[in-house]
This record gives structure tokens, C-alpha cells and sequence, in this order.
């Protein structure tokens, strides 16, 4: 195997590094190891180093094992997706040079046998650190095992490579969601990294729970939290090294790449999307006004992909941190909503349950009278009619679930930040040199968000819930439409009668 390992002088200007003149190129011969590959920014980073730099030595990704599925067969359900279809036509080679690893990131050494970690020692130049548990209820003690001991673990097997070239941690845009104005770089808690790990590592459950508790009057949610202690020991680790943090905002489906609206998996943001399009969510609270950071994950694998390589330009004494968000051309809450209601009419469900209709409310009680006792009567009168068809009840536990959801991230519908993106300007303005620049997407400013909001539903439809189009649901829908406008006057009718009632 053709390993890199070019000379770094005294500077720590990698002059092998500086003549390269394409991306293709800096990933030519190189071993490159991926930690979340089977996640949703994971799978598309996979997609993308296999189609534009197929000479690329070997990529090895490690996979977890499930109880009732071996890495094997879960690496076998991987390359079997259908957006790898094109590699498989146009370089069938490279799908050979992918070699699952049975590793997790929640262990100690990361779960590897002693065979494969030094395997991946001789091997491996570039590290993609991208594995997490993005649930945003995750108790303490695990977010901090596999968020932030994971990272650890990472950069103590990157700091033992015969020969590195550059380290990338991704994490979140939202691991300092307690300030509005985020800087490109890394911000300490009160609580120190180490002091953290010590508490989960030693305490009872009670006590996590305390400090759990404590932590969550400042941070939204443990994620957030783990991910900013993570950040911190990148920065401490690596100082010096070529190593970066790249923060994506939400991350969205894809704008073209590997196609339009290209999605995997059911995240908070998606939940949205068909707690609406289902007509289960009639009210958000938040306000309209807020801006929505929302990227595609094209444009965050293309800015993982640039900033292994830039990094190693020039390294610093800090490590490099990059927000990866939409902040140059803001979206607002209001008309996401707005446009996610036009195509679920326009493009519907065929298991839409109410007709779509959602607005944002900012005040706790009209939010209360506008959606959560109306809408637990219209569940429950849908769920007997539904128990009378012979058909399983679903919308009671749909609103539960919808109301955990915007539980967990109203949080994001009433607050927006702002995020510096000096580095990112820079990695965009350096990217424009290469001679392969064109197969990247570094800027949103020419962002169509309403189009855009029609590629996610699309993609939602076709890769989440793998539902063609019927024309049944179109007239289904109007069905819904007139039993809404019925229930509305009815609704309005009762209200008066009980207000004359009172007057009287």
C-alpha cells in the first residue's frame, strides 16, 4: 500500500503538502480512517472520498457491532445502498479498498483488537472523527462516554500513527448554544473535561443526575454539553498538530450530492417535517423571526473534506475550528414552516392523518389554547374513529412523541446565533486555487431555502419513508380539508354558544 509521508519543516509547513495543486491529488495514496460511517454526515463522507478520489489507498471504517448484526453484515447493508450505484459503475476498484474494522468508539482502545490497531498505526494517514449519539436526551454519563472519552480515544490512536497527516473532529455548531455570538474557536465550562469524566466515571446515579441537572440550566441538552467538553480536548491534545474542528449547524438533506435530496435517518429536524406534513403538529411554539442555521450534507462533507487539507497548509499553535453554517445567507423559522405546509399539500402523504396547517407561536399561552387542548381532542376523536375502522389508534401516541420532540429542541425555535466564519472564508478562497475546486460546494449565499425545503421533503418521501406518490392521497386530502373546515365552524360555533352562555 502507498502510504504518504512527507517531510514537515521547521515552520510546520508541510512543503510536500504545499505542492499539492487538486484534492484528489492530497488524498492520492493515502490511508484514511472514518469513526460514524454508518451515520447520516458519515455515509455521505464515504460516498464523496470514494467518487472524487478513487486513487485513494484505503479507507477503513469502524463499525460497531449490534447484537442481531455483525460488522459484516451491517458493512454488506452499507455498500448495498443504492447511492453508491455510480462508484460501482464508474470505479468498481475502489469499493475493494474499504475495509470495516470492528471498533466502537464507547469502549477503552475503542473496542480493537490488538491486530487491527496496529494495522491501522501503519496504515492510516488521515483521521475523520464524525461517531456520536446525537440524541439530545441522552443520559450524562453515556453522552460523555461516547461524545467525549470517544474523541479521546481517537486522538490517543491518531497520536500513535507511524505517519499522520491530519486529524478532523466534527462537531456541532450548537456546542456553545449558551451564547449567541459563537467565535471560530474553542470555550471553556466551568466544569473542566477531565473533572467531568471523573464524576461519571466514579458517581452514583443520584449525583449524575444532580450535576446533570445543574448543567442543563445553562446547556440545552447533554449533547450540546458533551460535544463542547470533546472540543476542548481536541484543543488541549492537539495543539500544534494539524488537527480541526469542523461544526455543522442542523444538518439537512443533500442539495445535489450524491442526488437531490439525498436524507438517512429520522433527526429532530425530519421529525418536523412529518409531525407537519401528517398534520399531527397544528402549532410550534417559537418565533417566526428567529433565524433556522440549517446546512446541507453535501456542504458539510465538502467543507470536511477541504479542511483535512487545509490544515496542514500551515499549522498554528490552536487547533483550526470551522462554522460550518448558513449564517451568510440566514433562513428564518416562520417561512420553513410555511413552506414545509405548501408541499405537504401540494405533495401529500398517503397516510396524512389531519390536514397540514402549522403556525409559530411565541407566547406560552396562546401557544397552550391555539394547539395543546384542541389538538389532544382532534387526537382523540381521530383515534376513535380509527379504533371503529378497525384500524390501530396512532395519533395520541404521534402527539406524545411530537411533544417530546418540540420539548427537546424548543430551545432552537426561540433562540438564533450568530457564527463567525473566518476560517471558513479562508478554506473557500484557498479551495478556489485547486484545479479540482468544481467538485466542491464551500458557499450557501446563492441558497434557493424554498427549493430547498422542496428537496428535503422529496427526499423524506423517498429515502425515509419510501413512499410513492398516489393519487389516492391527494383525494384523501381533500377529504381532510373539509372535515377541518367543518370541525373549525364547529369549533367557532361552540365557542360562541358557551360565551353567550356566560354573558347570560
Amino acid at each position: 500500500m502507498d502510504i504518504i509521508n512527507k517531510e514537515t519543516n521547521e515552520n510546520g509547513t508541510n512543503e510536500g503538502l504545499n505542492k499539492t495543486n487538486s484534492l484528489e491529488e492530497f488524498y492520492s495514496g493515502s490511508g484514511i480512517l472514518v469513526t460514524g460511517a454508518t451515520g447520516f454526515v458519515g455515509i455521505g463522507l464515504l460516498e464523496k472520498l470514494m467518487r472524487v478520489c478513487p486513487r485513494i489507498a484505503a479507507i477503513f471504517i469502524l463499525i460497531r457491532p449490534k447484537t442481531n448484526e455483525t460488522i459484516e453484515q451491517r458493512f454488506k447493508k452499507l455498500t448495498d445502498d443504492p447511492i453508491y450505484d455510480n462508484i460501482k459503475a464508474k470505479h468498481p476498484s475502489v469499493l475493494s479498498k474499504v475495509y470495516p474494522v470492528k471498533g466502537d468508539v464507547s469502549l477503552p482502545d475503542l473496542g480493537l483488537s490488538r491486530e487491527d490497531r496496529n494495522l491501522l498505526l501503519e496504515k492510516v494517514n488521515i483521521v475523520f472523527h464524525s461517531a456520536a449519539t446525537v440524541r439530545f436526551n441522552e443520559p450524562l454519563h453515556v453522552a460523555v462516554n461516547v461524545n467525549t472519552k470517544g474523541t479521546a480515544r481517537v486522538i490517543e490512536l491518531w497520536s500513535e500513527l507511524k505517519h499522520p497527516i491530519s486529524f478532523v473532529h466534527v462537531s456541532t455548531a450548537f456546542s456553545n448554544a449558551n451564547l449567541h455570538e459563537i467565535e471560530e474557536k474553542v470555550y471553556t465550562t466551568s466544569l473542566k473535561p477531565s473533572e467531568v469524566i471523573d464524576m461519571c466515571d466514579k458517581f452514583d446515579k443520584t449525583s449524575i443526575n444532580e450535576i446533570e441537572n445543574r448543567i442543563l440550566k445553562t446547556y440545552p441538552n447533554t449533547y450540546t454539553f458533551s460535544k463542547n467538553l470533546a472540543e476542548q480536548i481536541v484543543a488541549s491534545k492537539c495543539k500544534d498538530l494539524p488537527a480541526a474542528i469542523v461544526r455543522p449547524s442542523i444538518v439537512g438533506a443533500s442539495l445535489e450530492e450524491p442526488c437531490p435530496g439525498w436524507i438517512q435517518g429520522t433527526s429532530a429536524f425530519t421529525g418536523i417535517f412529518l409531525l407537519i406534513s401528517k398534520g399531527c403538529a397544528t402549532a410550534i411554539r417559537g418565533r417566526r423571526d428567529a433565524r433556522l442555521d440549517v446546512v446541507p450534507v453535501d456542504f458539510v462533507v465538502d467543507t470536511i473534506i477541504c479542511t483535512a487539507w487545509h490544515v496542514t497548509l500551515q499549522r498554528g499553535h490552536e487547533v483550526k475550528v470551522y462554522n460550518c453554517t448558513s449564517n451568510a445567507n440566514p433562513y428564518k423559522w416562520g417561512p420553513m414552516i410555511d413552506a414545509v405546509v405548501k408541499y405537504s399539500i401540494e405533495m401529500p402523504l398517503n397516510d396524512t392523518l389531519w390536514y397540514p396547517g402549522c403556525s409559530v407561536v411565541a407566547n406560552r399561552y396562546i401557544y397552550n389554547v391555539r394547539c395543546v387542548i384542541p389538538h389532544v381532542l382532534r387526537a382523540f376523536v381521530i383515534d376513535v374513529f380509527l379504533r371503529l375502522r378497525g384500524s390501530k389508534p396512532v395519533m395520541m401516541k404521534l402527539l406524545r412523541n411530537g411533544n417530546k420532540l418540540f420539548t427537546f429542541i424548543g430551545h432552537f425555535f426561540l433562540h438564533e446565533w450568530t457564527f463567525e466564519r473566518d476560517n471558513c472564508s479562508d478554506l473557500a478562497r484557498k479551495v478556489k486555487m485547486l484545479s479540482d475546486s468544481d467538485m466542491v460546494k464551500l458557499d450557501l449565499r446563492d441558497m434557493n431555502w424554498e427549493k430547498y425545503v422542496a428537496a428535503n421533503w422529496m427526499g423524506i418521501r423517498k429515502f425515509i419513508l419510501k413512499q410513492e406518490f398516489m393519487s389516492t392521497a391527494r383525494q384523501r386530502l381533500s377529504r381532510l380539508y373539509w372535515i377541518h373546515q367543518i370541525t373549525e365552524v364547529s369549533g367557532i360555533i361552540i365557542l360562541l354558544w358557551i360565551i353567550l352562555c356566560l354573558v347570560h
